[in-house]
């Protein structure tokens, strides 16, 4: 009966053990500081992660998508087009040159109109380049991978 009570102590407490452990690591848990949660929220620095895509850019976080493109004209066309084919987050990383966003419009003529070609990929172009620092990203937007283009 000892050598049952042992074991069975024993179990239980590798499970406890091992709850409690996997409960401090959980994004997102109640019983974190403010501190630690706003450390989470910081993008990591492993290059090639998704949260390494994310920019310097300081501000809150986008609490969704569509906060991560600022107004203008074209932009909803943006968000109305780009999501039916692509993630939407994706088409704000990566900065491209000018010349890049017009080879993209160039291959999407069979999809979409040329007056909405024409303001979507204008909207993009002078919103998301080369010369402008990238958004700020979260990685849950990011989730299902960018198609490379």
């Amino acid at each position: 009966m000892n050598r049952s009570f042992s074991l069975s102590a024993l179990v239980l407490g590798t499970i406890v053990g091992l709850l409690a452990c996997s409960d401090a690591k959980s994004p997102g848990n109640s019983s974190q500081s403010s501190s630690t949660q706003a450390q989470s929220s910081t993008p990591a620095a492993n290059p090639g992660t998704p949260a390494a895509q994310t920019s310097a850019a300081t501000g809150p976080e986008p609490a969704n998508v569509t906060e991560i493109f600022p107004a203008g004209q074209g932009r909803d066309v943006v968000l109305n087009n780009c999501s039916s084919c692509h993630n939407l987050a994706c088409s704000a990383i990566g900065q491209r040159t000018a010349a890049r966003w017009d080879s993209l419009r160039e291959s999407h003529k069979d999809k979409i109109t040329d007056a909405d070609a024409a303001a979507a990929f204008s909207y993009l172009k002078s919103h998301f380049n080369d010369a402008n620092p990238e958004p700020k990203v979260p990685a849950k937007f990011l989730q299902g991978g960018c198609t490379p283009f």
